[in-house]
């Protein structure tokens, strides 16, 4: 027989933690992205655009970690 390990709250929550901060960080970054080393916001919807889908792909990534998070533990169950 196999034996599942379960996932305990704390574990879950850190995971839930770790994806969120990393989301935030990725925040950080897209705001300093969408200004040039002067300072200035981006103002060519092309550049914003390319921007913009870079760290849409990032952030969905850490959302999909919670999710598996989330269905992992939700299994062990």
């Amino acid at each position: 027989t196999l034996y599942k390990m379960s996932m305990t709250q704390e574990k879950l929550s850190e995971l839930y933690s770790i994806a969120c901060l990393n989301a935030h960080t990725l925040l950080d970054e897209l705001y300093e992205s969408v200004h040039t080393p002067d300072g200035d916001p981006l103002i060519s919807p092309d550049e914003v655009k390319s921007v913009r889908q870079k760290f849409l792909s990032k952030i969905r990534h850490e959302l999909e970690l919670i999710q598996s998070a989330s269905d992992e533990a939700s299994e062990m169950q």
